[in-house]
C-alpha cells in the first residue's frame, strides 16, 4: 500500500497507463467501456476506443466486434457488473465466445465513496458465481494483463482484470 498526495491509502502502483494501454492494444484490436477515474489516463493512450453509456451496450458492442473478428476487451467500473452481467452470459458465454473485462474494484479501500463500498465488497464473489476467472492485476501487474488476454483469445471464454485504485497512476 502507498499513500495518495492527501494522505488517502491506495495499493501499490503497478504500472503506468501509457505501459497498460500499450500492452492492453498489443492483445486486443477493439476496446470500449465507460470512463471511470481508474482509466482516466489509459484512455487518452489508446488509440482507438469505442464511448459507451452503459456496461451492457459495452458488452454488446463488444459481441458484434468479436463476430467480426476482432479481439475485444471492455473497460468498466465493478458497478457496471449488475447492468452486463446478462449480456455478458447471453452472448460471449452462450457462443462460446472470448473477451477481456477489465474491471476498475472500486469500493475496497475505507475513503472511497459509499455507493462503492458495496461493489467493493461483492465484486469477486459475484465473478465467481458467474464462472468468470478472475486474474488479480494487484498481484501479477502487466503480466496478469498478458495472461487474462491470452486465456480469452485462446480458450474463446470471458476472462476479468480486477485492478485496484491506485494500480495504475490515475
Amino acid at each position: 500500500m502507498r499513500r495518495d498526495e492527501f494522505g488517502r491509502e491506495l495499493f501499490d502502483q503497478k504500472c503506468t497507463a501509457t505501459i497498460f494501454a500499450a500492452t492492453l492494444t498489443g492483445h486486443c484490436d477493439w476496446i470500449s467501456g465507460v470512463p471511470d477515474s481508474v482509466f482516466r489516463r489509459v484512455l487518452p493512450a489508446l488509440p482507438q476506443w469505442y464511448f459507451s453509456p452503459r456496461e451492457n451496450h459495452a458488452v454488446a458492442m463488444a459481441f458484434g466486434a468479436r463476430l467480426g473478428g476482432k479481439r475485444p476487451a471492455v473497460l468498466i467500473q465493478n458497478s457496471g457488473l449488475g447492468l452486463c452481467l446478462d449480456a455478458l452470459l447471453g452472448t460471449f458465454r452462450l457462443f462460446g465466445q472470448g473477451m477481456l473485462l477489465v474491471v476498475s474494484n472500486r469500493g475496497v479501500l475505507p475513503w472511497e465513496e459509499v455507493q462503492h463500498r458495496d461493489w467493493g465488497l461483492i465484486t469477486e464473489n459475484l465473478l465467481k458465481a458467474a464462472c468468470i476467472p478472475q486474474i488479480d492485476f494487484n498481484q501479477e501487474g502487466i503480466e496478469g494483463l498478458k495472461r487474462a488476454a491470452s486465456q480469452a483469445e485462446e480458450e474463446r471464454i470471458i476472462v476479468s482484470l480486477i485492478l485496484q485504485r491506485g494500480n495504475l497512476d490515475e
